[in-house]
């Protein structure tokens, strides 16, 4: 009878750990809070005519970098990092008070051009 207590905190302890990672969400958190690149109306300039422009997140990662590459770097770094960023496929110029703005039509995820500060 002694071995009954060890037994059923066991079986207590595994029931509870089957219900944690039942419950755990079966979503990729990788880019919570950030949507998917499309394209969104921009507020500040669609005073008289909707002004549509590519928001939102894309591919990036990070992994360390291959000794055969780091070989040939002037400055060495441990990390190597790759991402992809937001950008309009077409466009087209248009100008809101006497500024010009591009109007997007079509975004996609493509090479960063420039980076955010």
């Amino acid at each position: 009878m002694g071995s009954v207590k060890p037994a059923g905190l066991s079986l207590v302890l595994l029931l509870f750990l089957v219900y944690i990672a039942d419950s755990y969400p079966n979503r990729d958190l990788s880019n919570m809070g950030c949507d998917e690149c499309t394209l969104k109306r921009n507020t500040v300039f669609s005073k008289d005519s909707p002004i549509y422009q590519c928001m939102g997140c894309c591919f990036s990662r990070a992994y360390p970098t291959p000794l055969k590459s780091m070989k040939t770097m002037t400055v060495q770094k441990n990390i190597t990092s790759e991402a992809t960023c937001c950008v309009a496929k077409h466009s087209y110029e248009t100008v809101v008070a006497d500024i010009p703005v591009r109007n997007h039509t079509e975004c996609h995820c493509s090479t960063c051009y420039f980076h955010k500060i």
